[in-house]
């Protein structure tokens, strides 16, 4: 007992910070959940602990024997009380922490910046774990052979682990200050107990990673780009090395689609730390066009739910980011024709469809081409979400006064009117932005390809003898518009196909550089 740390923290159980213990103030912090309280609360929460401890002991040891003095019993003996009488009562216990720590690890554990992540939910407090393992450190004198000392030591590292990722959880749910450096500490220090245990070098190594990336998260808050992107290298290299070691590994093995996902965001915020680079000037305010783009609160179910929410498409975003800076600093996106003062930027789709006109011995097919725009800004529009045809030039909207399908003689040539979209398509081409403003794009390929999917669907299903092939998505346009206060206005080449989203928009809530 006498080898605990001397305070703990009252909220999670964590040893608190020797040399802040050391020190002569009446509070104190603890460095792995935040949290700051009064040294007498940490001392009142030690002397229960250790009250607590020392209760399972009693229970678990014969009556009589005294943990301080165990090393003069006899080796033999104490060998014998250990596997009789403390080593099913460790079995039972640690098998419950070891099988809780397997589910926790099949979570990716990396946060983005500005935002929370609250899916991870473990099965303990931090406490229990560390009292737990405060627990092996009680009977570790009982433990005189190899294999006794094992268990204990493999006991104590794992749930000293457990405790310290449990408190990581829930600091992926809160967006405060400070909080890379706790969960770097934290996957740090989870990263050395691990290390050593056979069959979780891999989770040592993960934990070192993480705790790299969350090193450089913090970096990059603090406006230090250069140093944020090569924590990202070395972190991203560490979960690399992790994934290839869990080949054959069947302790951790579970962590191989978690650790993907880890990738995959640092490679998203690489791309931030890139982004925040080009824009150049102050890296702080630059940040703050990071931190909307971070913010915006997405639907987490229905059809739209897994997509919008897949860090993975940051990537793309933050790239689209960059060549819009680029383009203001005399590089070329595809830019129409126009004298607007804002650059709105679009997907262009590729739309192929055919109908049949005419009637009896004049009836025949009429396949059309036409062009078709969705504002790239769609996704933070839930209208938009439950209704695609507000967030495309609805080409089939205009309709000739006699109704779709009413060519008696065949000689319509198309349903849809869509010629000045296709004149404005045909007149962008690369060009610099200049000192005009320019709107991040802030949705994805695919993410435009599946609306023009449904939109392509819901005119399908109105009109049962339209058939629509898939639309091809195939770039971003931009396209100037003037500003209007806080709206935006389409140029008048858009005649009356300016999508609904356009008359929604409020300036306030893009992303402007």
């Amino acid at each position: 007992m006498e080898n605990m740390i001397a305070l703990r923290c009252k909220y999670c159980g964590a040893p608190l910070d020797a040399k802040e213990v050391a020190g002569d103030s009446p509070y104190v912090t603890c460095p792995s959940c935040g949290t700051t309280q009064q040294r007498v609360d940490a001392q009142a929460y030690l002397d229960q602990l250790m009250g607590q401890v020392r209760s399972w002991i009693n229970k678990a040891v014969p009556g009589g024997m005294v943990m301080a003095q165990s090393e003069s019993v006899d080796s033999v003996a104490r060998h014998s009380i250990f596997m009789n009488s403390v080593k099913p009562r460790v079995d039972v216990e640690f098998g419950e922490y070891k099988f809780a720590l397997t589910s926790l690890l099949a979570n990716p554990m990396l946060v983005m910046p500005f935002t929370v992540d609250t899916k991870i939910k473990a099965q303990h407090t931090p406490a229990q774990a560390f009292e737990f393992s405060e627990k092996m450190t009680g009977v570790s004198p009982l433990a005189v052979d190899v294999e006794s000392k094992e268990l204990v030591t493999s006991a104590k590292n794992i749930s000293d682990a457990y405790a310290l990722l449990i408190n990581n959880t829930h600091l992926l749910r809160e967006d405060k200050d400070g909080r890379y450096i706790l969960m770097a500490n934290n996957f740090n220090t989870a990263a050395e107990d691990f290390k050593g245990l056979k069959g979780y070098e891999p989770a040592s190594l993960r934990f070192s990673g993480l705790s790299l990336a969350c090193q450089g998260c913090e970096k990059l808050l603090n406006g230090d780009v250069a140093s944020a992107l090569l924590l990202f290298d070395q972190g991203k290299g560490k979960l690399a090395e992790a994934k290839t070691q869990l080949i054959g590994n069947m302790k951790v093995t579970i962590m191989g689609q978690p650790i993907t996902t880890e990738i995959k965001q640092i490679e998203a915020l690489e791309g931030t730390a890139k982004s925040v680079n080009s824009i150049g000037g102050d890296p702080l305010k630059a940040l703050d066009s990071v931190r909307r783009i971070f913010s915006y609160q997405f639907p987490t179910g229905g059809n739209w739910g897994f997509m919008l929410n897949n860090k993975d498409r940051l990537t793309e975003i933050f790239s689209n980011m960059s060549e819009a800076v680029k383009a203001k600093e005399g590089g070329a996106i595809n830019i129409a024709s126009g004298d607007g003062d804002i650059l709105v930027p679009f997907w262009h789709v590729d739309l192929k469809y055919s109908f049949q006109t005419g009637s009896l011995w004049k009836k025949k097919a009429v396949e059309v081409h036409e062009d078709a725009l969705i504002p790239a800004d769609f996704v933070i529009d839930e209208a938009c979400l439950n209704n695609p045809r507000s967030a495309v030039t609805d080409i089939f909207s205009v309709r000739n006064k006699d109704g779709t399908f009413a060519g008696i003689l065949g000689n319509e040539t198309s349903i849809s009117n869509g010629s000045g979209i296709s004149k404005i398509v045909s007149s962008a081409s690369p060009n610099s932005a200049g000192s005009r403003a320019v709107v991040v794009p802030l949705s994805t390929e695919r993410e435009a390809e599946r609306l023009a999917e449904q939109y392509v669907n819901a005119v399908a299903s109105a009109e049962s003898k339209l058939k629509l092939s898939n639309p091809d998505v195939d770039r971003l346009i931009y396209i100037p518009c003037r500003k209007d206060g806080n709206r935006i206005t389409a140029p008048s080449s858009f005649g009356s196909l300016v999508p609904s989203r356009i008359g929604r928009t409020d300036l306030d809530n893009l992303v402007i550089l």
